[in-house]
């Protein structure tokens, strides 16, 4: 196994001699080109219709695009016509639902001392053979969404804020949202279990693990966490937890890439939690999906470029299939935040916060 071809691909393009931060203030009579042209890639999902749909940041608010693999070409949702001045990104807030219908979430950077003036984050939707954008609402005033989960089953979508940590359930029958407050702890992704219930972490210094059972509309906060938790916080932005990326394997597990660069397993029925490995120096794991047979794909990277891997869950061995460096022109991936495959061999990854130019997508293709 191996990356065979790696290209990147270019949607908007900004370039600086100075360090970029996409947190500063960028307004239309300053840096017009940066305004428009300084874009991350921080979701991606991909559809049945072929495509591939791109939640970036973008402070022009423009931040919902549609990538086509067969031209190369992006496409705008025009995600500005509904837009508020602080919904300049999508993080990792796009979620599927078995009609083709797509939800979610607006995010923020903003400073604290704008909070209250912020009407906070929306969930949205685009339904099912359409490109429109349909607002369903602000479930946690002032705070803008991070990050959601889809419970298709039960019509719920799981969310949690930033820059105060809370934990909402809205219903998508009713319109009615369930908000939890501040737990103190936000994960990169969260995943469901079988049962439906769904898995984060709470407490600002242990990171400690909680279910919620949606059943009952209870939490059960447990008094562990991820091997390494406090080391590995704090590392996204301060007082993120540890979890990077989880998952649903498909075998009764979930399955975690750390910040720190690890991969464990929680058993959802006894919050028993495996370290299974660390596949590179890097620190960083957001990628994680389940590939072939027994096999999960994963991809990690920070600052300094971005890796894919497989890991057997039969054999427990690590497989590292490269680095992620453009094969033409050998240019390297700054910093990994999601992955994506579209088939079976052709992957996706989504780099953000380079320091001196846009972030841009990048296309692996994978060799069995």
């Amino acid at each position: 196994m191996r990356i065979r071809r790696v290209r990147h691909h270019v949607l908007r393009d900004y370039t600086s001699r100075e360090r970029l931060t996409d947190t500063e203030d960028v307004g239309r009579e300053g840096d017009a080109d940066r305004f428009n042209n300084f874009v991350a890639f921080t979701s991606l999902l991909p559809h049945p219709d072929g495509r591939l749909y791109c939640g970036v940041y973008c402070a022009n608010t423009d931040v919902l695009h549609r990538f086509d693999p067969a031209t190369g070409r992006f496409e705008s949702l025009n995600y500005a016509a509904v837009a508020e001045e602080r919904e300049v990104k999508i993080h990792r807030s796009l979620e599927l639902a078995s009609d083709g219908t797509i939800y979610g979430a607006s995010a923020c950077l903003f400073r604290c001392d704008q909070r209250l003036d912020s009407p906070g984050g929306s969930l949205f939707r685009i339904p099912a053979g359409t490109s429109r954008v349909e607002k369903l609402g602000i479930p946690a005033e002032h705070d803008y969404i991070q990050t959601i989960t889809l419970d298709e089953a039960r019509g719920l979508i799981y969310g949690q804020t930033y820059p105060c940590f809370r934990f909402f359930v809205h219903n998508l029958g009713t319109g009615e949202t369930k908000d939890f407050g501040y737990l103190g702890s936000i994960t990169h992704i969260s995943a469901l279990d079988d049962d439906g219930g769904f898995w984060g972490t709470w407490d600002c210094s242990a990171h400690w693990l909680f279910r919620y059972d949606p059943d009952v509309g209870e939490i059960t906060w447990f008094r562990h966490s991820l091997p390494n938790a406090r080391q590995d916080s704090n590392i996204m932005y301060p007082a993120a937890g540890p979890v990077d990326c989880m998952i649903n394997g498909g075998d009764g597990y979930l399955y975690v890439g750390t910040c720190g660069g690890s991969l464990c397993r929680i058993d959802p029925r006894t919050a028993e939690v495996a370290y299974l490995g660390k596949p590179s120096p890097s620190r960083r794991l957001p990628g994680l999906l389940v590939w072939k047979d027994s096999l999960l794909l994963g991809c990690s990277g920070d600052q300094e470029g971005g890796n894919l891997f497989a890991y057997d869950r039969e054999t427990n061995a690590f497989h590292h299939l490269g680095p992620i460096v453009d094969s033409e022109t050998g240019l390297k991936l700054y910093r990994v935040h999601d992955l994506r495959l579209m088939g079976e061999n052709l992957a996706y990854v989504a780099e953000t916060d380079v320091p001196k130019r846009s972030g841009y997508l990048w296309e692996c293709e994978l060799e069995i």
